[in-house]
């Protein structure tokens, strides 16, 4: 009896190896079957050519008085500083592709804006031709304007960002590329028109043609540009402060000669972070001369990057505006303007792909004029200083 209860587990055991053979192969051959369909899946997507990637922020900023630095006041809201753009690339052969991006702002309702909207080709490897709707490419951070993740800061330094308005033209440009042992240098050459809300009111440039050059090893990146266009800005948005019937010259610059010159140069060894620019802004007409820079210093402590930086900006022409924008009431001075501006905030990279960032800036020296500020406001009041606070969220995905 003993013999026979031994003798049955091995037994049950050969009885049920075929059923567990073949258990086992139909289990594989489920897991190859959904291994076959994600492949395809994959190559599906990889063969639609069709890629998605986007960015988001929001936060909070207000300021100490309504003087308007950065358009914010003492009453700012969480809308002012929130957007979200969604940008598609589209392959069209292996060498060509377009690229649209849509932005909607918390400040305008979130009504979509086309920002990007063109077609890129390479022949070669080392040339880029593209042609539509982009960015205009007059400083360090101009592709990546609102894209508040690839910046250290909670805003692009507004003593050089914040005199050039215009962001966008629709044109064509042409990059070629040199690589060399342990650097490349890059030349694009652009040409177009762009009709965009400036600081003041309407600002019309025509005929564009500019070149910029970049220079990195992937530490150092040295950056050059000079541009000029045929200019028309009038001043509408002060014009509306004006009661009706009395006369105003809204008209700053009328198929006036317009330029524009920059230098750029950041250094990141992973640990230190600096990054300077400085700019001219050069308009025949009544329009401001205006020369900016700012210098930022930045240093990573893991996911923490705290930061100082420290801007300027002045019209250089003022002599040419000593007539009256409004005769009898307010001098055409008022489109004079100078800013000191000093920053200390920090970035923490809480998790790839989002960063909190804080902000305390201290504008001084608005005595002169009121250029790219609340002129109601500064009209009114003796303010010389204003303090802007910020605390930001910005994502990229």
């Amino acid at each position: 009896m003993k013999t026979l209860f031994s003798v049955a587990p091995l037994a049950l055991a050969i009885a049920a190896a075929p059923a567990l053979a073949q258990s086992t192969e139909e289990t594989l051959e489920r897991m190859q079957q959904q291994l076959n369909a994600m492949q395809q899946q994959l190559n599906t997507a990889k063969d639609t050519g069709v890629r998605f990637n986007g960015f988001f922020s929001t936060g909070y900023a207000r300021a100490s008085n309504d003087a308007g630095y950065a358009g914010i006041t003492d009453e700012s809201e969480v809308s002012d500083l929130s957007l979200f753009a969604l940008q598609g690339t589209f392959d069209v052969t292996q060498k060509s592709q377009v690229v649209m991006q849509l932005v909607g702002r918390g400040a305008d309702d979130w009504e979509p804006q086309v920002e990007w909207a063109y077609l890129s080709h390479r022949p070669t490897n080392n040339l880029q031709i593209r042609a539509g709707k982009m960015r205009i490419p007059f400083f360090m951070y101009s592709d990546s304007l609102e894209v508040g993740y690839a910046q250290p800061w909670a805003r692009p330094p507004q003593s050089v960002y914040g005199p050039i308005a215009v962001t966008s033209y629709v044109g064509a440009d042409a990059s070629y590329n040199l690589n060399f042992d342990n650097s490349s240098l890059t030349a694009t050459g652009f040409t177009g028109f762009t009709d965009e809300d400036g600081n003041s009111g309407d600002v019309q440039l025509r005929n564009i043609a500019g070149m910029n050059l970049t220079w990195t090893d992937y530490v150092w990146t040295l950056r050059g540009v000079a541009a000029t266009a045929e200019a028309d800005i009038d001043a509408t948005r002060l014009a509306a402060l004006v009661p009706p019937g009395i006369p105003v010259d809204s008209e700053l610059a009328d198929g006036d000669r317009g330029n524009f010159f920059g230098l750029g140069a950041s250094y990141d060894d992973g640990s230190w972070q600096i990054i300077g620019e400085v700019t001219r802004v050069e308009v025949d007409g009544k329009f401001a001369d205006t020369d900016s820079a700012y210098l930022s210093v930045g240093h990573r402590f893991g996911s923490w990057t705290p930061y100082v930086a420290a801007g300027w900006t002045e019209s250089q022409d003022d002599d040419e505006r000593a007539g009256a924008f409004i005769p009898g009431a307010v001098p055409e001075s008022i489109l004079n303007y100078q800013r000191n501006e000093y920053s200390i905030g920090t970035r923490w990279d809480i998790t790839p792909g989002v960063a909190i960032k804080a902000d305390i800036t201290h504008v001084t020296g608005l005595q002169k004029g009121f250029g790219n500020l609340n002129t109601e406001y500064m009209l009114a009041s003796d303010t010389n200083s204003t303090n802007v606070y910020t605390l930001k969220i910005d994502s990229a995905f």
